[in-house]
């Protein structure tokens, strides 16, 4: 197989994803989620040794508290997905690796513009004037943060999203909507 397999007529898929960085929003996130186990185990040992209905119940503190874990963690772990196939653009965002949330699902073709999203090129994003933005990058500072712009056909709105492209990525949007990234 050579380098440019994986988009084109064969119409194979090609995906990746970018995990979110961790900044100081997810660290906050993380010390919160800690500090609610911690105090959920806190009233509930109190409230058992306090009274005596309830001191049978401390048993199931280890399994309740795991059963929150689980259910809550994966907020902390979050991924955006990628995937290419047949001219379209899906993103997605993944929580914990088990939860995934579509956010996006266009036609390559659809894309006004496409370009890296650096101060070069921040009067483009600007003179766009997008009336909805989704966000799925690892930060809003990542090194190859780049925007696609279009209008929506069905709304009307203008709409704009900022991702992080790997250079296989780019290869399949110019392949798909080269005038677009020539802009």
């Amino acid at each position: 197989m050579n380098s440019d397999s994986g988009f084109g007529s064969s119409g194979a898929p090609f995906e990746y994803t970018v995990a979110e960085a961790n900044n100081k929003a997810l660290k906050t996130k993380k010390l919160l989620f800690v500090v609610g186990y911690v105090l959920y185990g806190a009233i509930i040992l109190g409230l058992g040794a306090g009274s005596k209905i309830f001191l049978p119940l401390m048993c199931f503190i280890p399994l309740s508290l795991w059963i929150i874990i689980w259910l809550t963690w994966r907020f902390t772990q979050v991924e955006y997905e990628y995937s290419f196939f047949s001219g379209a653009l899906t993103v997605s965002r993944v929580l914990g690796n088990r939860t995934r949330k579509k956010l996006l699902e266009i036609r390559i073709q659809s894309f006004s513009s496409v370009f890296a999203a650096n101060e070069m090129n921040q009067s483009k994003i600007e003179a766009f004037a997008a009336e909805n933005t989704i966000f799925a990058a690892s930060e809003a500072k990542a090194e190859n943060l780049w925007v696609a712009l279009w209008t929506d056909a069905e709304s009307g709105k203008r709409m704009a999203l900022y991702f992080e492209p790997n250079e296989k990525a780019i290869k399949i949007l110019k392949y798909y909507n080269a005038s677009a990234m020539a802009k």
